[in-house]
């Protein structure tokens, strides 16, 4: 389980504000809208992977063996996919509703 804690680790994603500081100059601040964009999706993507972290770290904790730790992240993130489409089917339902009223 620690390779699968050292995988998640290692694909957070950073960034360079150094980078984003100097193209902010020659385009006059035009960069401040990219720059914020690409603070937020990181921000967002390294939550995912803390939460995933968390859940590993909370099954261990609670005396799970590293394959029964495994199957339940499994079914965790079967459990959320399904989610996420239950949630775009009632948002395309709700669209098609008032499209079609």
């Amino acid at each position: 389980m620690n390779e699968q804690l050292y995988v998640l680790t290692s694909r957070k994603r950073t960034t360079n504000h150094v980078l984003h500081l100097l193209l902010c100059i020659p385009t006059f601040g035009l960069w401040l809208i990219v720059w914020g964009l690409t603070i937020s999706s990181n921000n967002s993507h390294n939550k995912k992977i803390d939460r995933q972290i968390d859940r590993i770290v909370e099954y261990k904790v609670d005396g799970l063996s590293d394959a029964d730790t495994f199957k339940q992240t499994k079914l965790d993130k079967a459990d959320d996919d399904a989610f996420q489409l239950k949630v775009i089917f009632g948002i395309v339902v709700v669209c098609l509703y008032f499209y079609f009223r």
